[in-house]
């Protein structure tokens, strides 16, 4: 059974790009409901034509993005036909007439074909159940990189060279925000008025600072945003470095989460999230992130900035971030950052995560609505 629905969409905001997130965002949700039934879900997400105006390499790249949807030509329709599943929905989203999502989802008892799924992309996985006792089951899935990262030797020069300039701004900015450390820690009752303008957060009444400190905040500013820049698409491109970094890097580019219908028990390599689970990126924002306390504690850029949507940026609260143990050491030189950045470029081995479920939380595709099924899972999808 296969249900299409064309929805019109609010016209997206002119700024997304500007405010860090992709041009198009692919995320793979798996939801595990024992040993009888998974829903797979697929979303792709593509910003509005208005971002890449001036831009005609970015135009194309989403002009392409659009009419694969359109045309079922894009990475997962392929892959969810081949699935083969008992029960499945496609809903493609437009504005304007130009498709800005499409999203898949299926529900199947064969995680084998699921499994083959995962490895035509990059991954391979296995899904095993034992029994415990006679109330309970205990599940297990692994998850492990295979193959080579898509992406093709221009693009994997391009990276290595923009990463030896990356590294550079990501020293200067190390620098210029341990210099705004020091000062905060000679003076602690200047920290909520300078966290206050380096945020952008203002009370009713906002508290002065005076030059050297509006030049000091202007400075760490100006870094952030520098090192922030591998998340816009530049003119004339069509991906962001840091795009282009995950296509270099993992076999896997795409956001995976995984959720499951029980307790864990054990997890290994996944980050927990609000009930869920996701693979970690392997880019350069998250290699970056992972240096958070090698030289500076906390980091400032990535406290700030993600490369997700507007409404999902992160707002930190000046007052509770000054109390936070502030902690930096002397700047590193750009080669030491590009060292320690490389080698978070590596995926981890393996991706686990052990669960226990009850009889009562399995689920058997013959016997529930698998409607249901799929409706449950795209109302739980991780933000």
């Amino acid at each position: 059974m296969r249900a299409i629905r064309v929805a019109v969409a609010a016209v997206a905001c002119a700024a997304a790009v500007a405010c860090f997130e992709e041009p198009v965002r692919e995320h793979l949700h798996l939801t595990l409901l024992g040993d009888q039934a998974v829903v797979v879900t697929a979303i792709q997400d593509i910003v509005g034509p208005e971002v890449a105006e001036d831009n005609p390499q970015l135009a194309a790249r989403l002009d392409e993005a659009r009419a694969n949807i359109e045309r079922g030509w894009d990475r997962w329709r392929p892959l969810f036909d081949e699935l083969q599943p008992g029960i499945e929905r496609t809903t493609i989203e437009k504005s304007n007439g130009l498709a800005e999502r499409a999203l898949y989802s299926a529900a199947t008892a064969d995680f084998d074909s699921v499994a083959r799924l995962l490895a035509s992309q990059g991954l391979d996985a296995t899904l095993d159940h034992h029994r415990v006792d006679d109330d309970d089951l205990e599940h297990e899935l692994r998850v492990w990189p295979i193959g080579s990262p898509p992406a093709t030797s221009n693009e994997r020069a391009e990276v290595e060279r923009r990463l030896g300039e990356w590294s550079v701004t990501v020293a200067d900015y190390l620098a210029e925000a341990a210099a705004f450390y020091h000062y905060l820690d000679r003076r602690p009752d200047r920290a909520v008025p300078c966290l206050s303008l380096l945020f952008d957060r203002h009370g009713p009444e906002p508290a002065a600072l005076d030059k050297a400190e509006e030049e000091l905040v202007s400075r760490v500013k100006d870094r952030i945003q520098e090192v922030a820049g591998i998340l816009k698409v530049g003119p004339g491109e069509a991906y962001t470095l840091n795009e282009l970094s995950r296509l270099a890097f993992d076999p896997f580019p795409v956001r995976l989460t995984v959720a499951v219908r029980g307790t864990a028990v054990e997890v290994e390599g996944f980050v927990e999230g609000d009930g869920y689970l996701e693979r970690p990126a392997v880019d350069l924002w998250r290699a970056l992130a992972a240096l958070e306390g090698r030289w500076l504690s906390p980091d400032l850029v990535t406290a700030m900035i993600a490369p997700v949507p507007q409404d999902l940026q992160p707002d930190p609260d000046p007052e509770a971030f000054a109390t936070i143990d502030r902690r930096w050491t002397e700047p590193p030189e750009p080669s030491a950052v590009a060292a320690a950045l490389r080698a978070g470029l590596v995926p981890p081995e393996l991706h686990r995560v052990l669960w226990r479920s009850t009889a009562a939380e399995v689920v058997d595709l013959e016997r529930e609505d698998p409607w249901h099924l799929l409706d449950a899972a795209l109302a739980d999808l991780p933000p």
